[in-house]
This record gives C-alpha cells, sequence and structure tokens, in this order.
C-alpha cells in the first residue's frame, strides 16, 4: 500500500474496532505515516497501535517495531532488532537496468531510488544497505565518466554523504573518505546546502576524533554558506555549540539559544531535505551533552531524562548516544548507575545496528575502569570491549 492507501485504511479500522466513539481525532495521514516509516512515530496511542494491528495483521506491537520509550533497559534487550526483511536482501539485489540504460540526466530517478534507500535505514542500519550504495555509486561513476557529471554529480553527493553515514553507523573505516567524494561532488553540483551540511558532518566527525579545534574551525564554515533553510542552520549551530563546550568555552550557551531561535523560523512543509531530524529534542539533547562537557551534569541529566522518558516517541539512532551521555554524568558520584546506563547505551546499539552508540560509551567505559571490582561496571566494561571486537 501506498502512504495515503494505509493512512485510509487505518481510519477505516478506527471506526470499525471503535464503533461507540468518535474517533475523528485519533485519524491519520500520509504525512504521519511517512513519519511513522521514518521512527519519528514509535508508540502512538493505544487506538492507532490497534488499528495498525489490524490492518497489517501483526500478532503484537512488537512485530511491528513498536515500543514504548518508558521500558526499561532490561525489557528492550529482550526484542528483537528491527531488521526490515527487505534489507537482509539488499546484498543479493541486482542495481536496477534502468540506471544503467536511462540517460544520464535522469536525476528524478536517482533521487528516488535514495528516497527509497533511506528509508530503509530506520531503524536498522546494515552493512548490506552500505554494499547496495556502494553498487549504485559505481554506475554513477561510470555515467558521469561518459559525459553527464553536470547532472549526476549533485546526485553522487547525495548518494555518497549517505554512504558515508552508513559507513559512521557500522563501524566502517571509510566514512570520512565518502565525505570527502561529497564534498567534491556537492562544490562541482554548486549545491550550497548540501555543502553546509558535509561541513557540519566533517565538524562532527572531527570531534569523534577528538580534534576540537577542526571541529569549531568547520563548524563556523558551514554557517558561513548562504542560503540555507533554518533547520539545517540550527543543526550547525548545535555543532558548534558542542565543539565550543568541548574546548571549555562559555559561549556555548549563546550558540545554544540561537540554534533554538533558528528552529523557531523552520517550516515543517520538508524543505530541508537533510537536517529533518533536527527538532526541538535534538538540541535539547545537544544542550545537555553541552552543560555536561562544562561541568553541570545535574542540570544535563534532568534534560535527558526528560528526553528518554517523555511521551514522545525516541529516535532510536539517537538513544544509545544519549544514554552514553547519560551514563557520562554519573561518572562521578555513582559508578554503578553510569555503567547501567552505558549498558542501555550497548542496548541500543545492538538493536540499531549503530556503532556510533558503541563509540559514544567508550569514554565512559575507559572511565568506568577503575572501578571493575563493581559487578555492573565489569558486566558493562566487558560488554563494550566485545562490543569492539566483534566490530
Amino acid at each position: 500500500m501506498s502512504r495515503a492507501e494505509l493512512a485510509d485504511a487505518v481510519n477505516s479500522s478506527l471506526d470499525r474496532l471503535y464503533p461507540s466513539r468518535d474517533m475523528t481525532a485519533h485519524y491519520v495521514d500520509s504525512r504521519w505515516v511517512g513519519k511513522l516509516e521514518r521512527g519519528e512515530h514509535r508508540w502512538p496511542s493505544v487506538e492507532r497501535r490497534a488499528a495498525l494491528r489490524d490492518v497489517l495483521t501483526a500478532a503484537n506491537d512488537a512485530r511491528l517495531g513498536l515500543y514504548s520509550p518508558r521500558r526499561s533497559a532490561g525489557e528492550m534487550s529482550q526484542l528483537r532488532p528491527l531488521l526490515p526483511e527487505a534489507a537482509k536482501s539488499l546484498a543479493d539485489s541486482r542495481v536496477d537496468d534502468s540506471f544503467i540504460t536511462g540517460r544520464p540526466d535522469a536525476v528524478e530517478v536517482w533521487l528516488r531510488e535514495l528516497h527509497h534507500l533511506t528509508q530503509q535505514a530506520h531503524p536498522y542500519v546494515t552493512p548490506q544497505l552500505g554494499i547496495k550504495v556502494r553498487r549504485h555509486l559505481e554506475i554513477l561513476d561510470q555515467l558521469q565518466n561518459k559525459g553527464g557529471r553536470s547532472q549526476l554529480a549533485s546526485v553522487d553527493a547525495r548518494l555518497s554523504e549517505f554512504m558515508s553515514w552508513i559507513a559512521d553507523n557500522i563501524g566502517a573505516s571509510d566514512g570520512g573518505s565518502w565525505l570527502d567524494r561529497s564534498q567534491r561532488r556537492a562544490g562541482e553540483a554548486g549545491d550550497q546546502l548540501l555543502g553546509a551540511y558535509i561541513l557540519m558532518r566533517q565538524s562532527q566527525r572531527a570531534l569523534d576524533d577528538g580534534a576540537v579545534r577542526a571541529a569549531i574551525e568547520l563548524s563556523r564554515r558551514s554557517l558561513g554558506h548562504r542560503p540555507v533553510p533554518p533547520r539545517t542552520r540550527s543543526l550547525c549551530l548545535t555543532r558548534l555549540a558542542e565543539a565550543l563546550a568541548t574546548s571549555g568555552d562559555d559561549d556555548t550557551n549563546t550558540v545554544i539559544a540561537a540554534a533554538r531561535r533558528a528552529l523557531q523560523l523552520a517550516a515543517d512543509d520538508g524543505e530541508d531535505e537533510f537536517a529533518s531530524h533536527c527538532d526541538l529534542r535534538y538540541v535539547a539533547a545537544a544542550e545537555a551533552r553541552c552543560r555536561q562537557l562544562l561541568g553541570d551534569p545535574l542540570s544535563a541529566v534532568a534534560i535527558l531524562d526528560e528526553l528518554l522518558a517523555g511521551d514522545d516517541a525516541v529516535p532510536l539512532l539517537d538513544a544509545g548516544i544519549w544514554y552514553a551521555y547519560l551514563g557520562e554524568c554519573y561518572l562521578r558520584d555513582d559508578p554503578e548507575r553510569a555503567a547501567s546506563y552505558g549498558m542501555s547505551a550497548l542496548d541500543m546499539a545492538g538493536r540499531t545496528g549503530s556503532f556510533r552508540a558503541v563509540r559514544a560509551s567508550q569514554p565512559l567505559a575507559i572511565a568506568l575502569r577503575q572501578h571493575r571490582t563493581l559487578a555492573p561496571v565489569r558486566a558493562f566494561v566487558d560488554a563494550h570491549r566485545i562490543a569492539i571486537i566483534g566490530r
């Protein structure tokens, strides 16, 4: 079914399941279904979940990949990874012949394929998806070598950036190389928006590698691109804020405030194709991280607790990183609790296939080694070591 067809089916099911109630407030549309597919809705209302189970003939919510954000880490660890069936067969699939035999300037065809692939990356990132994207990039290379670069450079840049994101999430070592390729192609296409986004991503990777000065410079350069939509600007500002906080610069608070103001100007019309994940929760999590880095773990805990236990669905690919940050807030006073949150981060890494959550918990694992005599700490440190070695 298309999104609109699924929405209509869910609405009909609501009326059928609850004949004595006015279900207008629970009706959904195609945009709501899109958010469900992207993982932005992880725990709809009881009525909507019942209708989804009815329409999709699912025995329970877990079969639909839905879970309550209020569940404990122990309960979550019992759930099977949300691995889409389509992703399992990606390694065996062939590139559609229309990409090879079609006109080199068939940009819309490529963009539809990219949209299809990005939907498969949530909520579980697989190496097989990377294989598929690599194959597409090989075809793009062939087409561009035949004189189609001016038409396809922007498509290549987008796919290369996506490949970089996949590499970072599955723990591959070539994420930076793909991002560099994306930057070159974006320059050839004159794509200012993607250029700003790539600089933001490079800043993020520099910060992950401990290159704080480079992270600050790259994030400032990303803010120099004009024009970019407010949501992308907000994302670039959060990256600058975290880099400044890592350096101990109190100007972080001013930058976070600017990120919130930019987000207030962002429209909800899909105009910003890259930074759709940057919402108030994302900025709040960045603020919590900054406060923790600047020596205020108590306020950071308050923010993160609210994000992870709120009524809104928790973005799975971010939740593991947030748990790692929460663990660092307890390092000094409660190592066992810090280890518990570290274990939650590893649980989320297993559920999403995201190595970034494993990497985010590395400072926590290193700092806790001195407390290995405590059983919960020892369990987390050992689990982290196995996660690293297993990759």
